[in-house]
């Protein structure tokens, strides 16, 4: 379920990888490893990071990369529904098919932006919001 009017943009540039050097070099990298981090975070821990990581890299793999896009760019849709992000799904796809390294990125800063250790995993993350450490709320977006 979508939160917000679907107004908001996100709250980093496609190329703002120079914001977080460390999930560039991660989405540079390690392309799979950040898209599990990202995966298991947006499925709320229904997936693992190293599950999504290796059936990413096998897609890539298998089938000349065109079907890890294909995943990843449905993650890129579950973001921008989950915090109202505009955009499309035909955007989502051209953006991992010309750029998916820097759209990777992008969303791995978003979760970061939402409140999310990224890196920490979904546990890691649902234990800080009950034991009281701030977060931001699932679904909702944080104002700027």
């Amino acid at each position: 379920m979508a939160s917000g009017n679907g107004n908001n943009d996100w709250s980093t540039g496609l190329c703002g990888c120079t914001e977080d050097c460390r999930s560039c070099c991660l989405a540079c990298w390690c392309p799979c490893v950040a898209f599990g981090r990202i995966a298991e975070i947006v499925d709320r821990g229904q997936s693992s990071c190293c599950q999504m990581g290796c059936i990413f890299c096998l897609l890539g793999l298998l089938l000349l990369n065109h079907a890890s896009l294909i995943v990843s760019m449905g993650y890129r849709t579950k973001i921008r529904q989950q915090y109202g992000i505009m955009g499309g799904s035909c955007h989502d796809c051209i953006l991992h098919f010309c750029c998916e390294r820097c759209a990777l990125c992008q969303e791995y800063r978003e979760l970061q932006f939402q409140g999310y250790d990224v890196s920490a995993g979904w546990e890691a993350n649902a234990a800080k919001k009950i034991s009281g450490v701030t977060m931001a709320p699932v679904g909702e977006k944080m104002t700027r």
